[in-house]
């Protein structure tokens, strides 16, 4: 019987080739998988790599496969901050994750947007929420439930950082950060899903990057907060 060889681990790091776990080179057997290096990551330095012990090295969009590019271009984006884009708000808008809406625009401060957060149409919420779980489905049959966990683990420890409101206190930029946080879940998810294509996601994370609350349509408008100041 010929002898088991065992695969090299992999290692998540930062710039500098410093194992994100330990802020030093890295040295412990790894992980199995690239994806499974990152989603073990206990923080994030941007841009994160993964590094193999035999010193193969992957950018995060080649660790997580196939979307994982567009993954990479969206977190980068939210890194920069809402003034590195221009963005034409009327047409992302118009693209819900739920369909095509021709409700005019409203561009609101984020107090109104909160308020206006409680009108939103019951269907319209329910069909979202379907659309977001949807990607979950291909990913899991195709095998690709590692490179999805991962995925999702390094855009929420991104995210929550970039989007944490400043003053704990603040209830509506909590509400607003919540919202654009689940947002951003369902679009790294569909990234994925599509392989970096279209998804029904792909233009409301556009608006969430830069710097805005896609609210949705509510008494008869579609409602767009400003969180952040371009």
């Amino acid at each position: 019987m010929s002898p088991v060889t065992a695969l090299p681990g992999w290692h998540a790091v930062d710039l500098r080739g410093r194992d994100l776990a330990t802020g030093r080179i890295p040295s412990s057997p790894g992980e199995p998988s690239a994806a499974r290096a990152l989603a073990a990551a206990p923080v994030i330095s941007w841009p994160p790599a993964v590094v193999s012990a035999d010193g193969r090295r992957r950018s995060l969009g080649a660790a997580l496969g196939a979307g994982g590019e567009a993954v990479e271009q969206l977190l980068d984006r939210l890194v920069a901050g809402p003034g590195a884009t221009a963005v034409d708000v009327a047409s992302l808008a118009g693209a819900t994750p739920a369909g095509p809406s021709n409700l005019p625009l409203s561009v609101v401060d984020l107090a109104e947007g909160v308020q206006r957060s409680a009108g939103l149409d019951p269907s319209w919420l329910a069909a979202v929420d379907h659309r977001r779980a949807a990607a979950r489905v291909p990913l899991v049959a195709a095998g690709r439930n590692d490179e999805l966990e991962a995925a999702l683990h390094v855009a929420m420890l991104v995210a929550t950082e970039v989007l944490d409101p400043a003053a704990d206190a603040d209830v509506d930029a909590h509400v607003a950060s919540g919202a654009q946080l689940w947002l951003l879940g369902a679009a790294v998810a569909w990234a994925l899903a599509a392989g970096g294509g279209d998804h029904p996601f792909a233009r409301w994370a556009e608006l969430v990057t830069a710097g805005l609350w896609p609210v949705g349509p509510s008494h008869g408008e579609l409602v767009v907060a400003v969180v952040a100041p371009g």
